[in-house]
């Protein structure tokens, strides 16, 4: 089970390939967990603007495929340094489920800080790029599509962390 940040969600809610959302092919390579406060920064928030990567998060939390878990607050001490960190109350509720539920794998995330912080905590976590070759190194998809679903999100990443991922993928690095 992988716990997803707002922002590699939205991308893949965003995007298709062939009329199928990229956040489906993620979907098939592994369960998807988010905290309460992701769904507000996705879908509630993203529902009163009109987006439709909020309605296609929604559609599927609503069928089961995208499960919400509720998190508590960690040691004071421990929160005071969140704070210091200036992350978003949807990042610290992702380091939240992280350090309390077991069977969370690693958290896919495109934000930086957030996987500093998470490397920090001792938590394993994925750039979504990564998550796309390992999925591809699982069998999950073979290369041809891994690099259609990097090309796919291309728009919304750093440019280093696709290009690298496609390199490795065309076997160059």
């Amino acid at each position: 089970m992988y716990q997803w940040d707002a922002t590699s969600l939205i991308t893949c809610a965003k995007f298709q390939i062939s009329g199928r959302l990229v956040l489906d092919y993620a979907l098939d390579a592994g369960e998807i967990v988010i905290p309460r406060e992701i769904r507000q920064e996705t879908v509630d928030a993203g529902l009163t603007r009109g987006y439709p990567d909020a309605v296609a998060i929604k559609d599927r939390i609503d069928a089961g495929q995208i499960e919400i878990r509720s998190v508590v607050r960690m040691p004071v001490p421990f929160e005071e340094v969140l704070d210091l960190y200036g992350l978003q109350e949807g990042d610290k509720a992702l380091i939240r489920l992280a350090m309390q539920s077991t069977d969370v794998v690693a958290t896919v995330t495109d934000d930086r800080l957030l996987y500093t912080v998470l490397c920090r905590c001792r938590q394993q976590v994925l750039f979504l790029p990564d998550f796309i070759e390992n999925a591809v190194a699982r069998g999950i998809y073979d290369a041809t599509s891994g690099q259609q679903l990097l090309l796919a999100i291309r728009s919304r990443l750093h440019a280093g962390f696709v290009e690298h991922s496609l390199r490795r993928l065309e076997g160059v690095i």
